[in-house]
């Protein structure tokens, strides 16, 4: 591979077989190189494609704008995330975080506070995340010697839990945390008794519920089976109180202007519910 531009001293831009642009990230490894040399591969630590040319465009501009010092920590910060959640993250979160710090470095500069108004949903249903998020925001304060209000590791926890969904799209997982938040708030209510929240039956509702959401706005359909059908008839019978709930909250995905969920997602999140109510 041919070094074609040079960001910064860890960053720079080559191409792939087929021509794609392909951006290159280690430690040093555009330190005192010329375009049209060789890539020194065994220090590439991360690299990944830009698909077009308006992808790459802001990714140049935005690397044209953040300090060394600031990319540096930002991948610091990335390889420290990946340890603790043992997975990789998506590529996606160097773009995503790096520009969030950056103007976060910024507002704090300049006073500016932004709310965060999710931040109580992302420290429940996204606690692993959070408190890793804890952390990474006392690393910043340290290396910056700034002091951030409460609500930012919730806004970096929120680019964690993005950065591990397939799409890797912040709307959607905005509105998976509020959409859960709903669901939860319904069930609590129909079921008319003080749920057990540190329960493991309940955080295993929570985890079902975090993966139904996404599918669900996603629009991922699942294929109903005669299995499904046939589990669906006993379970509606069965545990006619939980599944009494699932239809209520059926009701209500139908009420905001969103499809109902099919048999298979209401047989699942009945058993759930029915191990609460019981």
């Amino acid at each position: 591979m041919i070094i074609e531009k040079i960001l910064n001293n860890n960053v720079l831009l080559t191409s792939t077989e087929t021509g794609q642009e392909l951006v290159c990230m280690g430690k040093g490894l555009a330190f005192q190189k010329k375009v049209g040399q060789e890539v020194e591969v065994s220090k590439v630590e991360k690299e990944f494609v830009l698909k077009d040319n308006k992808l790459s465009n802001q990714f140049q501009d935005l690397l044209a704008d953040i300090p060394i010092e600031e990319f540096d920590l930002v991948k610091k910060l990335i390889d420290i995330a990946e340890f603790e959640l043992d997975k990789e993250l998506s590529l996606n979160i160097y773009f995503t975080l790096m520009d969030h710090i950056h103007y976060a470095l910024e507002r704090v500069e300049n006073n500016i506070e932004i709310p965060n108004l999710l931040s109580f949903e992302i420290k429940k249903f996204y606690s692993k995340e959070y408190q890793i998020a804890k952390k990474l925001v006392s690393i910043i304060e340290k290396e910056f010697n700034v002091s951030f209000t409460s609500d930012e590791a919730g806004f970096i926890a929120l680019h964690l839990v993005n950065s591990q969904q397939k799409n890797g799209d912040m709307i959607i997982t905005m509105e998976a945390t509020k959409l859960l938040r709903d669901i939860l708030k319904l069930i609590n209510n129909f079921v008319g008794i003080k749920i057990n929240e540190e329960s493991l039956k309940y955080q295993r509702l929570v985890t079902h519920l975090q993966f139904f959401v996404y599918r669900y706005l996603e629009g991922q359909e699942n294929q109903v089976t005669d299995e499904d059908e046939f589990l669906y008839g006993i379970v509606s019978k069965k545990y006619k109180e939980a599944f009494d709930c699932v239809e209520f909250i059926d009701e209500f995905l139908k009420s905001t202007n969103r499809p109902g969920m099919d048999k298979s997602e209401k047989t699942y999140l009945a058993m759930h519910i029915n191990r609460i109510i019981n």
